[in-house]
C-alpha cells in the first residue's frame, strides 16, 4: 500500500499496476483460503468476480439480488483497472522510458477504486468468511506448534530451529497430516485420563 500511496502522482503507471497486483494477491489469497478453485489464467475481470461471487454467497445477506448486481459492475470496474494497466504496463509490461506516463487523475482515480473494491473484498471477508477458510495458517495453531517444537527438537549449525515453522514451509501436506495426528493424539490422552 506504501508503494501505491507514494506513487499515485509521482509515477502514475507505477500505482495503476500495483492497485491490480495487490486486488489480484488479495482475490487469490481468499480463494485459496477458502479452497475456491481458479484457473491461474483467469482474467482479472474473472478473479475479482469469482471471489466477490463466492464472499457474497458466504455472507447470507438478505438483499443478495442487490448485491450480486453490484458484483456484476464491480468486475466492470475491475475490467476498467485491467485495461489502464494493459496500456500503462510501466513494470510488468516493459513500456519504453518515454513511453506518456498514466495521467495523475486516472492513476488517483484507479487508486481510489482499488481501495474500495479491495475495502469491500475486505470486509466480506473478515465478516461473513475468513472463519471457514480451508487453508491453515501457521499462526492459527501455537499450541500444535509449541508440542511439536518440543516432541521434534531441530538444530542444524548449533542454532534451534522451530521444526513446526521449517515442515508447515517445507512440506505443507505434512504439516496438516501432523496436526491430524497431534488431534487424535489430544483425544487418545483425553479418554485414557477418563
Amino acid at each position: 500500500m506504501d508503494v501505491i500511496e507514494n506513487s499515485v502522482e509521482a509515477k502514475p503507471s507505477l500505482c495503476v499496476e500495483m492497485c491490480k497486483s495487490f486486488t489480484e494477491a488479495v482475490c487469490k489469497t481468499i480463494l485459496n483460503n477458502q479452497a475456491i478453485p481458479f484457473n491461474e489464467d483467469i482474467t482479472f475481470q474473472g478473479l475479482v468476480k469469482t471471489t466477490v461471487d463466492h464472499l457474497i454467497r458466504k455472507s447470507k445477506i438478505e438483499n443478495i439480488d442487490a448485491l450480486s448486481e453490484m458484483s456484476r459492475r464491480i468486475s466492470s470496474v475491475s475490467q476498467s483497472i485491467a485495461e489502464v494497466r494493459n496500456n500503462a504496463g510501466f513494470a510488468s509490461h516493459g513500456q519504453d522510458i518515454l513511453a506518456p506516463d498514466v495521467d495523475k487523475s486516472l492513476s488517483l482515480l484507479v487508486y481510489r477504486e482499488t481501495d474500495v473494491l479491495v475495502g469491500f473484498i475486505l470486509h466480506l471477508y473478515l465478516n461473513y468468511a475468513h472463519k471457514t477458510n480451508q487453508r491453515m495458517l501457521y499462526d492459527d495453531y501455537p499450541e500444535f506448534n509449541d508440542w511439536f517444537d518440543e516432541a521434534n527438537p531441530l538444530e542444524i549449525g548449533g542454532v534451534v530451529i522451530s521444526a513446526s515453522e521449517a515442515l508447515y514451509h517445507q512440506d505443507y501436506e505434512a504439516y496438516k497430516q501432523s496436526y491430524t495426528d497431534y488431534l487424535l493424539y489430544l483425544e487418545e490422552t483425553k479418554s485414557n485420563k477418563s
